[in-house]
């Protein structure tokens, strides 16, 4: 480790670059370990969040869920799957297969939310499969949904970046300082 800061030369950066080089190297990470995620899970979005009510009770507003690529073969009556949907373009859609069709070289899938009355409008292929759910978080998924109300985004991020300029704009007390002026009253004493 001590090569690896003498080779950076570590010890002449100042503060707020020492804050940048973490904050780049946190969001590297991230996106690495994401990336790595995606590819693990065999699809391009291994995690979405539940957006209405249409699975209620089984998943709720809120839900992160975990997704996972599965053959056309694999995709069972009772799955419940992340499509994308013409009827639908706001987010994807997460509901229950509730029947399945072979027709000329096909799969179809039938779908319908718990909470719904009817089925989804017409079926879906394989196509428009996202992912099948294979485990969910309940709640985590607020946080997305807080941070997709508008006005809100730029406000938290403002607040982080007033934490991390804050502390490197505000005077420092010198440690010096401190200890003269504690001589200075034991003197006096």
């Amino acid at each position: 480790m001590e090569t690896i800061r003498k080779k950076l030369k570590w010890d002449k950066w100042p503060e707020y670059g020492k804050t940048g080089f973490f904050i780049l190297l946190m969001v590297g990470i991230t996106l690495g370990g994401y990336g790595i995620f995606m590819v693990a899970m065999g699809t391009s979005t291994p995690l979405v969040v539940v957006t209405s009510d249409s699975m209620v009770p089984a998943l709720e507003r809120g839900y992160l869920l975990v997704l996972q690529h599965q053959s056309p073969e694999d995709i069972d009556v009772g799955d419940v799957i992340v499509y994308n949907a013409e009827w639908h373009s706001t987010a994807p859609v997460v509901h229950r297969v509730i029947l399945i069709e072979y027709v000329d070289g096909e799969y179809r899938y039938y779908t319908q939310g718990d909470n719904n009355d009817s089925q989804d409008p017409d079926y879906r292929t394989y196509d428009d499969i996202v992912g099948v759910v294979v485990f969910d978080i309940p709640w985590i998924g607020n946080i997305t949904l807080f941070l997709q109300t508008p006005g809100v985004l730029p406000v938290v991020l403002f607040l982080l970046i007033l934490l991390l300029v804050a502390p490197e704009l505000l005077p420092k007390k010198d440690k010096q300082g401190i200890e003269d002026q504690s001589e200075i009253k034991s003197e006096e004493d």
